[in-house]
């Protein structure tokens, strides 16, 4: 059976001094039988500490309002004893409140509330790490760690969010707050133990049955930091089964692609059939912007909106008159697949009509094209499909865009790989040039749309392109 005086000394040997000044979470389940209860485990924690130091413990709740008098914790029956002590002192902040014992308790938790976030700079959780304090796991691992989420808000990781929180202050009055730089529900903070272990910044012990890690504040947060500033996704799970980090991986990718000049779209329908399904899959890639059919535009734009879908272009023939008008009242670029004169000769007619075509080039050599523009100055601008480019034996960036007169007319671009015997590929994997040509787009400041489009239809097969695509850019 542990005692007061087992604790202190299984703290002691795990490195915790005398003036030390520590955030604690904690399980008393995981240190075994104790006699004397969680006071029993404060009180060690305490002596060790002395009277020059401080012992703080996170105290939020999930049922608001929060109330610092009244509001119990779900943290665990050892931080749940701990504010309800008579010198413990609490802060008034609604989501991530802590309770503090010893000097500087009261400096410490003044005005958490008022910190611009829950745990970022300004707060009791920064403060107390970046000024030598300590953070000590007692039977639970670093997902219980709440100080890392101080790295994400650091840094202003692109997953974070905002919520509304409310908090009942000592006069009685709830007062309600906006918290900027809030973390989601899943994290993999497990993942950075290993760093901590070996940058020498975490001792480990046991004390009863419980494995004890305790870290240095400041080394924990800058190693955190460190790589999330290298992968904003370091602590994040990679389980494709994991909905929560999906959606933050794809709030990364979304961040990412608002500092590039272009705008990311999909073909919906090849994606799923349902606008919502679509939304989901295109969400964990960033993705808003779709192309859809001129049927699927007249009949179901609104459920596509609903989802939170923008329309970035139809995609349909020239010899669909609803669609092409529809193009038109709408102001969105209708997109025909032209392979003749004679279609190429409509696109242009239908452009000096009002309605916004694009020509996308589709079985027809680069010559071709070259001829039609040049014999229809005002021709339509071209979606720019080097695949079939690859398909009809040239080199779409060398020999095509590289040579002058197509590029001038792109207007849309798709990422759309195929071998030169045109079959499908991923982006990179084939003799569309994809990679090159992106990687000139970027150059120029690019501002139009780059769609992806995938070998075959289905989720799996999109996000496998959408990979291929990631590391397309990565590499450039």
């Amino acid at each position: 059976m542990l005692t007061r005086q087992s604790i202190a000394d299984g703290l002691r040997a795990l490195g915790l001094a005398s003036g030390d000044r520590v955030l604690v979470h904690s399980s008393i389940a995981a240190l075994g039988t104790i006699e004397g209860g969680p006071d029993a485990v404060i009180d060690a924690l305490l002596d060790v500490a002395g009277p020059e130091g401080l012992v703080a413990v996170p105290t939020f709740v999930c049922s608001p309002p929060f109330d610092r008098k009244t509001s119990r914790t779900a943290l665990g029956a050892i931080a749940d004893t701990f504010w309800r002590r008579a010198e413990a002192l609490r802060s008034l902040h609604p989501t991530h409140s802590l309770a503090a014992i010893g000097r500087g308790a009261e400096e410490l938790m003044h005005g958490h509330e008022k910190a611009p976030t829950a745990y970022g700079e300004g707060t009791p959780y920064h403060t107390l790490a970046m000024n030598g304090g300590k953070v000590l796991l007692m039977g639970v691992d670093q997902d219980r760690n709440t100080t890392l989420h101080t790295a994400e808000a650091l840094v202003n990781a692109p997953y974070l969010g905002t919520v509304e929180a409310a908090y009942v202050d000592d006069s009685g009055e709830t007062v309600t707050l906006t918290v900027p730089l809030m973390a989601g529900p899943h994290r993999d903070f497990i993942g950075l133990d290993r760093a901590f272990r070996e940058s020498g910044l975490m001792r480990v012990g046991k004390i009863g049955s419980a494995v004890c890690r305790l870290m240095d504040g400041r080394r924990m947060i800058e190693v955190a930091v460190e790589k999330l500033r290298q992968d904003p996704a370091a602590v994040l799970c990679d389980n494709p089964a994991c909905g929560d980090c999906r959606k933050q991986r794809g709030q990364i990718k979304a961040a990412r692609l608002a500092a590039e000049g272009f705008t990311l779209s999909a073909l919906a329908e090849d994606i799923a059939d349902d606008p919502e399904r679509a939304a989901a899959i295109l969400s964990d890639e960033g993705i808003r912007d779709v192309e859809i059919s001129g049927e699927a535009f007249i009949r179901r734009r609104g459920s596509f909106e609903k989802a939170g879908l923008r329309i970035a272009a139809i995609r349909d023939t020239l010899a669909n008159a609803e669609a092409v008008e529809a193009a038109r009242k709408a102001g969105i670029p209708l997109i025909a697949a032209v392979s003749t004169e004679d279609e190429f000769r409509a696109a242009a007619v239908a452009a000096a009509q009002g309605t916004p075509v694009l020509v996308e080039n589709c079985g027809a050599p680069s010559g071709m094209y070259e001829e039609w523009y040049a014999n229809e100055p005002a021709a339509p601008g071209l979606a720019f499909n080097p695949g079939a480019f690859a398909e009809e034996g040239e080199n779409p960036f060398l020999k095509v865009f590289y040579r002058g007169l197509l590029r001038k007319k792109l207007r849309h671009f798709y990422v759309d790989d195929r071998t030169s015997d045109g079959t499908p590929a991923l982006p990179g994997r084939g003799n569309g040039e994809v990679k090159e040509i992106l990687s000139m787009l970027r150059c120029r400041s690019y501002g139009g749309v780059v769609t992806l489009r995938a070998p075959q239809a289905g989720p799996e097969a999109f996000r496998e392109t959408a990979a291929a695509f990631w590391k397309l850019l990565d590499e450039m």
